[in-house]
């Protein structure tokens, strides 16, 4: 005969079996679900432009963080700045870790900004200042017959910013877009000579002489005789006698143990080669007497 009372009791506790195993599967599973997302949830931080982004993610990768971060600018930069065009910008990228690497707890992204330009700037060129003997000035004396004017020099450069802090600038090409002007200035002095020029040695030609030649010649010397030169100035040290079939009036000359003059006189004795050189006293004239001496024939 069956037993209602022991058939309840049995079933009861069956129930109470299956939900006790219930609640233990969902335990389980919670705890699962708890350790899935302990591991594959990740805190990373995205410093970019001062500003730094924490978060919580699923990305496994560097790449798809950035992604995550709403940078959608290109990272890195294969091109070539030297193609960028006067005033031309590009603008990219970097991170401080490889885009491939996989996704750590706590990490730390650094993206940096960078800018490469082109730039020019613009920077004047001195004038250059030219001297030139004027025999119609006395010694001492200067005048300026053409006023300098200054030049001007473009560079181009290629700049790199990295968050706007230069990193580098380097040099691309410079043009001269306006060449300097020269001042010139005449002046009466006679300078003493430099070395070089004073020991040049240049072989002896016949006929007339031509710029840098060093030809032996006959010289005298004169003093003042109360008349001008042949070209209209007052005698002084420097000026010098010359027979202008051979050496043309106005010719510089540096002639040895006198040093510079130019030929700015005649003389009815002083023909071929010969020359008459000019000193301020008698006495010096006679010193100086007559005497072979080498003259260069300066440009």
């Amino acid at each position: 005969m069956y037993d209602i009372r022991n058939g309840t009791a049995s079933l009861r506790i069956n129930q109470n079996l299956t939900t006790f195993m219930a609640y233990v599967l969902y335990g389980v599973l919670i705890l699962a679900v708890g350790l899935f997302v302990s591991c594959a949830v990740k805190e990373v931080s995205v410093k970019i432009d001062n500003k730094t982004i924490s978060y919580h993610t699923f990305a496994p990768t560097v790449q798809d963080v950035i992604r995550e971060a709403g940078i959608k600018e290109e990272i890195g930069f294969s091109g070539s700045p030297d193609t960028l065009k006067e005033g031309e910008t590009i603008e990219y990228y970097s991170v401080s870790r490889h885009l491939s690497s996989r996704v750590r707890d706590g990490m730390v992204i650094w993206v940096y900004k960078h800018r490469i330009t082109k730039t020019a700037e613009n920077e004047e060129i001195p004038a250059p200042v030219s001297k030139k003997w004027d025999l119609y000035l006395e010694p001492g004396q200067q005048r300026v017959t053409q006023e300098g004017k200054k030049g001007m020099t473009k560079h181009t450069f290629i700049e790199h910013y990295r968050d706007d802090v230069l990193l580098s600038k380097k040099k691309t090409g410079s043009t001269v877009i306006m060449a300097p002007t020269p001042q010139v200035i005449a002046v009466g002095s006679y300078s003493a000579p430099s070395r070089d020029v004073a020991s040049r040695q240049v072989s002896s030609r016949q006929g007339t002489p031509g710029a840098g030649q060093q030809i032996k010649f006959i010289s005298t010397a004169y003093s003042h005789t109360g008349y001008r030169t042949a070209t209209g100035i007052k005698p002084r040290r420097g000026v010098v006698a010359v027979d202008p079939r051979v050496i043309p009036m106005g010719t510089k000359l540096y002639i040895e143990g006198y040093g510079y003059g130019i030929a700015a006189d005649t003389g009815g004795a002083i023909k071929g080669r010969k020359i008459d050189v000019f000193f301020e006293t008698r006495a010096e004239a006679l010193k100086w007497g007559r005497r072979t001496v080498s003259v260069q024939i300066m440009k």
